[in-house]
């Protein structure tokens, strides 16, 4: 950094980026929706603290967090722009466990620091930053296999200074680190064998940039977001990676102020934003703006006060749905405390996490949304000299579910799972076989037989197999984690992916004992699973993919399976026409058996199943539209009703939460 002020606690020294301070909220343009009929259906709004083995950290542990599954996040260092450190450990979906022993950097002459980390699955994840040496600094790239973290990467003989700040990996064999090097940008790139570094020009009429942040929605796109000097001015770097080379994008101030970005969050291939700060005239508030896919759009984005106000994570879980976090002084200007706001695809929103009485200060500097589960998010809080973590979770998980008939009727129960369209009066090339729900409930998609897709709300349409020659007829739809694509599944097990849907393997042209009846995404979009009518799973990528947990496929049923569920933790259920349940794994460890309709006469079969509760219930959706909810009771997901007993032109065939 070429400048930087410091906000100083007895023992707790916070580094930020030198500015001028800010606009006034409301002086930008607010960008326009996506498009959208209803705003986001869930908010990252309801904040509680959640345990931490490490109420203590030996050093400040601001942390930088990636989540995989609900039972399993992984949390280092701390970004460049506050307090990296040399630390690290996992969620186990009840608790921040102990502190991970970190490798030795042989040579080093002093400790390491770790300023991001990005996982894939519970045995791959890497993290960036960078170690010292007698001649420099050093890039620092470790990994870990599921038990612990190795070294990858470190140059002991380095005679300049060179760091990681960010990394975002779309699989085991994929990655993408950003940083800063003696001449300006860096980034290294994972191939699966071997990282390559790459210098990047500074941007036209810049005298020096340092990156802060990178996310990718695909290997052909990736944006490295930081901060660039200008005139002696502090601007916002937002740099743009199209697969093979990176450009530099403009981004709109409001004329005169200075500002910076300190995150970055990519969901699907057109859709990123980036917070940070932004000062003019004496005053520095939240900066937050949206990538369009060609252009930045800058919002009129609230802050809690007038000045002293920034934000250093950010997680979007959808093109309408992020949450960013970080600090600003409380209500009386007499302490630092956390902030949070959430975007719905329309606007920004402040939310307001718990601040322990009497710290100073309490800063979130991390976060990681879980489609469908929760936000994580992390920090530390400091009360008189003892420096403590400060760890907080916020549920997203939607409410509510619709029906889909085979003519495209839908039917909707729930304030969380609005109507936004159907094809009921349309006539169809083919029958409806299944719908899937947008991460925000604010969109849905149905599905053809001949792989006509439709799409409504912020549901965006990305292609479809309507039209073209198919082997076997398609019989289910999942959409990605991020809202930014889905797949195909036909009865041959042959899989057609679209937009950001990445396409991992099929059973296309293999001999199946049955036909596949459905498909699932894993919690974070590393892979799918395919499940036949006779339970059989099958898991891609085959190669650091989604793990099998288990299957029907050599159990001699009652009737034929009809789809399958899987659970924030990563776990899934197979659901039988019957309204039979089997979960996997069938261990204790595995998920609850919360109830089935299996040997209760049913009017009409079981057509599928939808998770509910974040995972902790399941609803089965019946032919004739009846619902039911499991468990039961007080302790269940909430009943909105059903079409059991009333007249249908067409049968149901898919449900989704």
């Amino acid at each position: 950094m070429r400048s930087s002020m410091r906000v100083l606690t007895g023992v707790c020294a916070v580094a930020l980026l030198s500015l001028p301070l800010l606009m006034e909220a409301g002086s930008a343009p607010a960008a326009q929706p996506h498009g959208l009929t209803v705003p986001a259906q869930v908010s990252a709004s309801n904040w509680s603290v959640v345990p931490n083995a490490v109420s203590t950290a030996p050093t400040p542990f601001t942390g930088q967090l990636s989540c995989v599954t609900a039972v399993f996040c992984m949390k280092v260092g701390g970004p460049l722009i506050l307090v990296p450190s040399y630390q690290a450990q996992t969620w186990n979906g009840t608790t921040w466990g102990p502190l991970l022993t970190l490798p030795t950097v042989t040579g080093a002459t002093g400790t390491p620091s770790l300023a991001d980390v990005s996982c894939v699955t519970t045995s791959f994840c890497v993290a960036v930053g960078v170690a010292p040496f007698a001649g420099g600094n050093s890039p620092l790239i470790e990994q870990w296999n599921g038990t612990s973290w190795s070294v990858v990467l470190v140059n002991a003989s380095t005679t300049t200074n060179t760091l990681l700040t960010g990394v975002s990996c779309l699989s085991v064999s994929w990655c993408m680190a950003g940083g800063v090097g003696p001449s300006g940008p860096i980034t290294e790139q994972w191939n699966g064998s071997s990282w390559t570094m790459t210098s990047l020009p500074l941007p036209t009429g810049a005298t020096a940039a340092t990156p802060l942040g990178v996310s990718c929605g695909a290997p052909t796109s990736c944006m490295l977001v930081g901060v660039m000097t200008v005139s002696s001015s502090s601007q916002p770097l937002a740099e743009f990676w199209n697969g093979s080379g990176w450009t530099s994008t403009t981004v709109p101030l409001v004329s005169g102020s200075t500002g910076y970005f300190t995150a970055i969050s990519c969901a699907g291939l057109t859709f990123c934003a980036a917070v940070g700060a932004n000062a003019q005239g004496g005053n520095q508030i939240n900066l937050a703006e949206t990538w369009s896919g060609s252009a930045w759009n800058p919002f009129a984005t609230p802050s809690p006060a007038t000045s002293n106000n920034a934000l250093y994570g950010l997680s979007c879980f959808s093109a309408t749905s992020c949450v960013a976090v970080g600090s600003a002084p409380n209500s009386g200007a007499t302490a630092t405390v956390s902030q949070a706001l959430t975007y719905d695809g329309q606007s920004w929103h402040l939310v307001a996490p718990p601040n322990p009485a009497g710290a100073n200060p309490t800063i979130l500097s991390g976060i990681s949304c879980l489609t469908d589960w929760a936000c994580m998010a992390s920090g530390l809080t400091v009360t008189g000299s003892v420096i403590k973590t400060y760890d907080l979770m916020a549920p997203i998980a939607r409410s509510g579910y619709r029906f889909v008939a085979s003519d495209g009727g839908i039917f909707n129960y729930g304030s969380g799972a609005p109507f936004l369209g159907s094809l009921g009066a349309t006539v169809l090339n083919a029958p409806i076989v299944g719908m899937a729900t947008m991460p925000a409930g604010d969109g849905y998609y149905l599905v053809a037989s001949d792989g006509g897709v439709f799409n409504y709300g912020s549901a965006v349409f990305y292609g479809s197999m309507g039209g073209k020659p198919l082997n076997k007829p398609i019989v289910g739809i999942a959409v990605t984690p991020s809202g930014g694509g889905y797949w195909l599944v036909a009865s041959d097990g042959g899989i057609f992916s679209f937009g950001d849907a990445v396409f991992y393997g099929s059973m296309g042209g293999q001999p199946l004992n049955k036909p596949i009846v459905g498909i699932a995404s894993t919690p974070n979009g590393n892979g799918y699973y395919l499940v036949a009518s006779d339970g059989g799973i099958f898991t891609f990528p085959t190669q650091g993919g989604p793990p099998f947990l288990g299957s029907t496929g050599a159990i001699t049923l009652n009737k034929p399976v009809v789809g399958m569920a899987v659970t924030p933790a990563g776990q899934y259920y197979l659901v039988a026409s019957d309204g039979g349940i089997f979960s996997f794994p069938s261990n204790p460890s595995g998920p609850p058996f919360f109830g089935s309709t299996g040997g209760t006469t049913l009017n009409k079969p079981v057509i599928g199943m939808s998770i509910a509760n974040g995972g902790t219930g399941y609803y089965l959706g019946a032919a004739d539209g009846g619902i039911f909810s499991f468990p039961t009771g007080p302790s269940g997901p909430v009943f909105f009703g059903s079409r059991g007993g009333q007249p249908l032109n067409k049968p149901i065939v898919g449900i989704s939460g």
